[in-house]
């Protein structure tokens, strides 16, 4: 019973991560910072040397954002995962094979799912 409320309380981290971090809301600057790169190559106004100038700039802003995305996927990937990890160390509160039964059990991979989805929904 351990075992399931680890897996539970590390996707609760994971879904806090998420929110706490911002990823969402810097994966849609990066898209907005992409699509505003798009209508500059697509513009007639511009002279081509003025196009590539900002689209150099956009293109270095978007790269550092996309480091910054990954670093804070990775921590939001590492975190829960070290949490539900640490119960395995050295078999005290659950074993490695409990942890794998507890997380293949489709019982629990599909109102873990639910909640997630509906956890999403909500704190939208």
């Amino acid at each position: 019973m351990v075992v399931y409320l680890a897996l539970s309380l590390s996707l609760v981290l994971f879904l806090l991560l998420i929110r706490l971090l911002g990823i969402v809301s810097r994966v849609k600057a990066i898209t907005s910072a992409t699509r505003d790169a798009l209508l500059v190559m697509r513009s007639r106004e511009l002279a081509e040397e003025e196009k590539e100038a900002q689209i150099q700039k956009a293109a270095l802003a978007m790269f550092g954002a996309a480091g910054a995305v990954l670093l804070r996927i990775a921590v939001t990937f590492a975190l829960p995962a070290g949490l539900v990890l640490a119960g395995t160390c050295g078999g005290v509160l659950y074993s490695g094979t409990d942890l794998a039964q507890a997380a293949g059990n489709w019982i629990f991979i599909t109102l873990a799912s639910v909640a997630m989805v509906g956890a999403f929904v909500i704190l939208k």
